[in-house]
């Protein structure tokens, strides 16, 4: 198969960045786009739409050029193979690399390093070809000590380890890992860098986040299972062995041999990443993540003696937001002023790389946020073969305050020519009396020129011997503040072990009191069921008197009926007898009173 040759960029020694600016399809297609762009022209045309604010204060029409412009239409591949093909083909050289997005939240900036559910993004995909083009030529770890050869105090471990290391908590939240490290489109079979057939290959994946200000490994075993006030913040500092590089010390590097072993680092390390939703993002990440490809090449002969090695630096910053457009309260909005003061400080440093000051170079303080030095201090070493490249994603129809900003910030960054090497006055003043003494060297005096050179190799020294003490003074001061640091989270780990054993033993106190509670009640309880059953036997004893009392008289009752039964027979039968009596009598009367009758009337004649 011919090896299509590694595109590259066309100006790669003039600018210390390479900005491209890409357009991301907007879903509200019903506004007028503010951004105006021209195929094939490096630039864009920026004017406010009539509903937006900013217009009250500029109605001017703004441009901005930059080194090439996706628009919507754009696909995946093309963005590598313009943008990161070409950093990845320095990398294996032995050059370091650097991608970075830029952008509002929600313009695509994630989906441009990460891809998404469909597509791969721009890690994948480098890590797709590196791999393709590594072929059989990877190193054996059994033969040679790779953390040895770390001169970064990092942690190295192979992709196996790792993941026994980490078996339980990525069983347990790989759930919730990204997706996008799945899909296979777009397809880079056809991409393969040339690489030097006699050496040998190997590849370590570390990745960190900037977070509040601090740093922090996206790696490390404790990022899941620890709350962020216990997690360990890493410290950025010179290599050893004379290194002037700066790099994140004590980082956990893996070892990977494979796609699927990256992919799977990759994975736990999104999802150790902060990202939480908000009114303008579902997903929204809440810090600045590095992911870190280093890539190894060990010689033939020299074995390690020999080895070179260099690091693909892929940052996706956190996009800047506005508090009421994004509706972010508490937490949340502590987060969003962090990173909006951290990508202020970006856009101060990228503005005064081009500012001069009576004819020198401002300095520029790229040590005001961890973001800046970690993005700008090995671009400032002399000699330093660095290459970094921006993306600057932007939605045309999107916040127009914000990425207008935006792109006035990441467009002055291609007009940086030179790494910057801030000098003090002395030394500039110094250096303009050379050129003047130079001069009077013409005219004759060469043993006042023979002392202004000494004094000026004297004074290169001093300058020298200052801006190290101050490499230093800076140095310890962060070694100061992180062991205050250190010291604080110790004492807050102390405090809240301190809280937790209070509150076992205020537990173990209540439910003692509360035992002690329900063994007093159930006493009174059972005190209170024997007097009740007392009462109930006593009723039981008088009821069955009663119930005898009763029964008795329902005997004699039942009796009295039977005797008043037999009395009304009785009755019955004497009412017969007597009626016929009563008749008799009656007849009987009948006859007694017609005599009685007679005897009175013979009575009153015998009177008369």
């Amino acid at each position: 198969m011919d090896r299509p040759k590694t595109p590259h960029t066309a100006d790669a020694t003039a600018h210390l960045f390479d900005v491209f600016l890409r357009l991301r399809p907007s879903t509200n297609s019903t506004d007028a786009p503010f951004l105006q762009y021209k195929p094939g022209q490096p630039q864009v045309s920026c004017t406010p739409t009539g509903t937006d604010p900013s217009r009250k204060r500029s109605r001017g029409i703004e441009k901005f050029s930059f080194t090439q412009v996706f628009d919507e239409r754009c696909k995946q591949r093309d963005v590598f193979t313009d943008v990161a093909l070409p950093l990845l083909a320095e990398v294996v050289k032995g050059h370091d690399g650097m991608l970075a997005t830029l952008g509002v939240t929600g313009s695509g900036k994630t989906h441009t390093i990460l891809g998404s559910q469909s597509e791969r993004g721009m890690t994948q995909l480098a890590l797709d070809v590196l791999f393709r083009s590594i072929g059989d030529r990877l190193v054996d770890p059994n033969r040679f000590d790779m953390a040895g050869s770390d001169t970064t105090e990092g942690i190295v471990m192979d992709a196996l380890s790792f993941q026994e290391s980490m078996s339980a908590i990525m069983d347990t939240h790989i759930k919730r890992a990204s997706l996008a490290s799945m899909p296979k489109r777009p397809d880079v079979s056809d991409i393969v860098i040339d690489l030097d057939q006699r050496s040998r290959y190997a590849v370590l994946i570390s990745m960190y986040e900037v977070y509040n200000d601090r740093i922090f490994d996206l790696l490390d075993d404790k990022s899941l299972t620890q709350p962020q006030t216990r997690r360990k913040a890493l410290m950025f500092r010179k290599c050893e062995g004379g290194d002037p590089k700066k790099v994140v010390a004590g980082l956990r590097k893996v070892y990977v041999r494979n796609m699927a072993e990256a992919l799977t680092v990759l994975e736990h390390g999104q999802a150790c990443r902060h990202a939480s939703p908000t009114n303008l993002n579902s997903q929204s990440s809440r810090s600045h993540a590095f992911f870190c490809i280093e890539v190894k090449r060990i010689p033939s002969r020299g074995g390690l003696a020999h080895m070179r090695s260099a690091t693909l630096h892929i940052v996706d910053l956190a996009g800047s937001e506005r508090a009421k457009h994004s509706h972010a309260a508490g937490e949340r909005l502590a987060e969003a002023g962090s990173i909006n003061r951290s990508l202020m400080s970006l856009g101060q440093c990228l503005q005064l790389q081009t500012t001069t000051e009576n004819g020198r170079p401002v300095a520029v303080p790229y040590r005001q946020s961890k973001l800046t030095e970690l993005l700008f201090t090995n671009s400032f070493i002399p000699g330093a073969s660095q290459k970094a490249s921006m993306i600057v994603t932007a939605d045309p129809r999107g916040d127009t305050n914000a990425t207008i900003q935006i792109l006035r910030y990441s467009a002055l960054a291609r007009d940086v020519t030179l790494p910057p090497r801030t000098r003090g006055r002395n030394a500039s003043s110094a250096s303009d009396y050379s050129m003047t003494s130079d001069a009077s060297y013409h005219h004759g005096d060469s043993h006042a020129q023979e002392m202004i050179a000494n004094l000026m190799a004297r004074l290169e020294e001093s300058e020298l011997a200052r801006q190290e003490l101050e490499e230093k003074l800076k140095e310890a001061q962060e070694r100061l503040e992180q062991q205050e640091q250190e010291l604080r989270d110790e004492i807050a780990v102390e405090m809240e072990d301190m809280m937790e054993e209070m509150e076992q033993a205020y537990m173990q106190q209540l439910q003692e009191a509360e035992k002690r509670y329900a063994a007093h009640t159930d006493k009174k309880l059972d005190l209170l069921r024997g007097a009740l059953q007392k009462t109930e036997l006593v009723n039981d004893e008088e009821h069955e008197e009663k119930d005898a009392y009763v029964e008795d008289l329902e005997r004699e009752n039942e009796q009295l009926l039977a005797e008043i039964r037999k009395l009304r027979r009785e009755n019955q039968q004497l009412g017969g007898s007597m009626s016929v009596r009563g008749n008799r009598v009656k007849r009987g009367a009948g006859k007694n009173g017609i005599v009685l009758s007679e005897l009175e009337n013979l009575n009153l004649v015998e009177h008369y």
